[in-house]
């Protein structure tokens, strides 16, 4: 068994940040790059290897929410402008989406893709479930234990939900809630922006991410859009026992019919703060532990919950 200070598991974009943010960390990740490596379960899209969703959506940020959060916090806003791997920029000239962004490599100047490189310490590792003691956490896969003095979950909803299952630290017939919306793609003209969150899509981009095919931008290639996709910035409500949940056949297009995962509940507790009851050992940073829906792009969100909370 080996022994680690500070276990960051996960592949995403908030892996990322955490492990950028506590330089003695260690990444635990699945590094097979399979990829048919992929969850689908009813609203739930997740994308297990090496960056995770941020690969597959646009890595889209929320420029005017992301410049207050830079406002509002002085130490975050020092880890943004002194990095040296990723800055933001605008997708479109067009003042109607001069909000929109996305989240770009300052090396290459195009949309920002992670892979192992990105990670260092990193370990191939495939959580299965975790053990909790007061002065210690086990992480424990098929072939090798960690025991962990802090662990930072960075995973996906569904996987965490089976992680805390297999631990035995929730059960079948506890009840799982979380908050989405839908997406519609139509035409650029009479716009509606009371009740549509729009982000400006080439036809080609439409077509990748309907595929699920991880895509880039070119230079002007969001400059005059005859199509745009509209969130819904009116969120829906589920409810699930767990054994529902994990036993659904069926999956939702993401990116088509749904958005993202906010605000996920186990028994009307917020999902934070039920592990925190748990272990003060075990922090989460994923779209679940964002408490309300937002419409739209949402990394601006977890690149700044996932700095303040690691």
């Amino acid at each position: 068994m080996k022994f680690l200070d500070y276990a960051i598991v996960g592949s995403g974009l908030c892996s990322f940040i955490a492990s950028l943010k506590v330089k003695k960390s260690s990444v635990l990740t699945k590094l097979n790059y399979d990829t048919s490596d992929v969850t689908k379960i009813l609203n739930f899209y997740e994308y297990n290897n090496p960056g995770g969703n941020t690969n597959i959506w646009g890595a889209y940020i929320n420029l005017e929410r992301f410049k207050k959060f830079l406002i509002l916090n002085k130490k975050f806003r020092n880890f943004y402008e002194q990095n040296n791997i990723f800055t933001t920029s605008r997708i479109s000239k067009n003042s109607h989406f001069k909000k929109i962004g996305y989240i770009q490599n300052k090396k290459t100047k195009k949309i920002l893709r992670l892979d192992k490189s990105f990670f260092k310490n990193s370990i191939n590792f495939d959580l299965k479930k975790i053990t909790i003691n007061k002065n210690y956490v086990d992480l424990i896969s098929n072939k090798k234990t960690f025991r962990a003095k802090k662990v930072n979950l960075c995973i996906g909803n569904i996987g965490l939900i089976k992680v805390l299952k297999q631990s035995n630290l929730i059960f079948s017939h506890d009840i799982i809630t979380y908050e989405d919306s839908s997406i519609k793609y139509v035409l650029n003209f009479n716009l509606n922006n009371k009740k549509f969150y729009y982000i400006p899509m080439s036809i080609k981009q439409i077509i990748e991410k309907l595929i699920y095919k991880s895509n880039f931008y070119n230079i002007n290639e969001n400059k005059n859009n005859l199509i745009v996709q509209g969130v819904s910035k009116e969120k829906k409500i589920f409810k699930f026992s767990i054994e529902k949940l994990l036993n659904a056949k069926k999956s939702f297009h993401r990116g088509l019919t749904t958005n993202h995962i906010s605000n996920l509940r186990i028994n009307n507790v917020p999902i934070e703060k039920f592990l925190r009851k748990k272990s003060k050992r075990v922090i989460i940073n994923n779209s679940g532990t964002i408490s309300k829906y937002i419409p739209g792009s949402i990394s601006q969100d977890l690149i700044f919950n996932t700095f303040v909370k690691s």
